[in-house]
């Protein structure tokens, strides 16, 4: 049998500029369907786009904002 090695490719790093302009190209369409989005969660996603945070770690800080007491 044969083994397939699965090999991790570096992530394409944007820098933070190239990051916020791609937000910003969707805050029309988020408008157009009613919705929009905090500066706040704008600086979260530009950090987890770009690689700065993780999923898990920008969970765990909108529940602490959200009240929830995590350890």
């Amino acid at each position: 049998m044969g083994c397939a090695v699965l090999v991790a490719m570096p992530a394409l790093r944007k820098t933070e500029a190239e990051t916020r302009a791609a937000v910003a190209q969707m805050e029309p369409i988020m408008a157009i369907e009613g919705r929009q989005m905090s500066d706040r969660d704008k600086d979260l996603l530009v950090d987890l786009i770009r690689g700065v945070i993780t999923v898990g770690e920008v969970a765990v800080i909108i529940a602490r904002e959200a009240g929830y007491e995590l350890d």
